[in-house]
């Protein structure tokens, strides 16, 4: 018996519908408008035989795709022949009843919280981004009992100095929705709202998110968000060690880990082709660089002053602040940093390999995401990036939603 059926909003490539896989749900729908995203949703959870491990299961053959906007002031997408939905269409294409989804699921885009982006002022009363604003009336047409929320760690600042800001909105409209009959005292979502280090929960990437429970009928203090599993300093608890880059490395041994750049691990002895495990083919100049930033340290920075310096790019000699992270190694002993939609790209971010001089592979990212080593990648280096970074970890997603059983399961789900 599964523990509840998932409609996956903004699904993406599937992180979080793996997530509740994982943990023993049935997942009967899943919705967005990323093509590329979704075709890799399809080729690796909607084919038989790759979730048989699981104790959860992927109940369609293809998720749909739809612009999930509703038509607010958010630009539409591009794309005329996409359309916009409700979630009464949702059930219609998935073949579902109304009150028959036990669970949403939703991790809507939230750039104009991201860190990488500068905020502006919002009108009172009115959320930030209106795909959030869609998100709470698909939750409002169909009142689940659970409604999981995943988002940038910066929407929890939103809100602390006035009451008008999104998040307080969030808790007042999600606080305000009833199901028919029940009355202002008995209905609306509780919450337990957090931001939580993806680390803390067993995954190799210090990857800090806004995670909402919300429940049906129940108060904010009668459940509560899963207490972390992992710590960086284990020895002043009973938890476990953070989980490091290496180990995740380590783990996936069919891997060749001093691969080149501009290789990838097709046709070489000892080792089965896997496209996804693909170095790309730095410039010399790019490889001169982290060779450099290897010998003084782990940052541009360290180049400064040094007779290496003039392996700094233009762009960085007369940045006095910021940018620590480009060309950046990662140290192999922790969890890696924040994987973005450029995590291949060292470039962007400190995502130079801990010992090789090249930047992480797709499948490596996808490993530091805690995809399985059998989920298909796209062929394209950018897409690949982009579908890995914009991804929810699964494992992240399992370690909470499996223990939604023993705290919310049976005053929400009747069990």
């Amino acid at each position: 018996m599964t523990k509840g059926k998932v409609v996956d909003l903004f699904c993406g490539a599937g992180g979080a519908s793996l997530g509740f896989v994982k943990a023993g749900y049935e997942v009967v729908g899943a919705v967005d408008v990323d093509e590329i995203a979704l075709e890799t949703y399809g080729d690796n959870l909607c084919e038989g035989g790759l979730l048989d491990d699981y104790d959860g299961d992927v109940m369609f053959d293809e998720p749909l795709r739809a612009d999930l906007g509703r038509g607010y002031e958010d630009p539409p997408t591009d794309d005329d022949d996409i359309p916009q939905v409700t979630f009464e269409d949702i059930r219609d294409q998935f073949d579902l009843e109304p009150g028959e989804v036990d669970v949403i699921c939703g991790c809507p885009p939230c750039q104009n919280f991201s860190s990488l982006r500068d905020t502006e002022p919002w009108p009172e009363d009115e959320p930030k981004d209106n795909l959030l604003r869609a998100f709470v009336d698909f939750v409002d047409e169909e009142k689940p009992d659970v409604v999981f929320f995943e988002n940038v760690r910066n929407i929890i600042r939103a809100g602390e100095e006035n009451p008008t800001t999104y998040i307080d909105w969030l808790k007042r409209s999600m606080k305000q929705i009833r199901r028919d009959g029940d009355s202002q005292t008995s209905g609306g979502y509780g919450v337990d709202l957090d931001v939580l280090n993806t680390a803390d929960y067993g995954v190799p990437q210090r990857r800090e998110r806004t995670i909402a429970l919300f429940v049906y009928g129940r108060n904010d203090d009668e459940f509560s968000l899963p207490e972390p599993t992992h710590a960086k300093h284990p020895k002043l608890s009973d938890l476990k060690q953070w989980k490091s880059v290496d180990e995740a490395f380590d783990e996936a041994e069919e891997l060749k880990q001093d691969l080149e750049a501009g290789r990838e691990q097709v046709d070489i002895e000892d080792y089965e082709d896997d496209e996804a495990h693909r170095a790309r083919n730095h410039h010399q100049s790019t490889i001169d660089r982290m060779k450099a930033i290897r010998r003084h340290g782990d940052s541009w920075r360290d180049l400064q002053d040094t007779d290496d310096e003039e392996h700094i790019v233009d762009a960085h000699m007369d940045v006095d602040r910021g940018a620590h992270s480009a060309y950046g190694i990662m140290d192999g002993d922790l969890p890696a940093p924040t994987l973005t939609t450029r995590c291949t790209t060292p470039s962007c971010g400190r995502f130079t390999h801990p010992s090789k001089n090249r930047g992480l592979t797709p499948r490596e990212a996808a490993l530091l995401m805690t995809f399985p080593r059998w989920f298909e990648l796209p062929s394209q280096n950018d897409a690949a990036e982009r579908v890995v970074g914009n991804a929810v970890p699964p494992e992240f997603v399992e370690a909470l939603v499996s223990r939604i059983p023993s705290h919310v399961r049976s005053v929400a789900l009747g069990q």
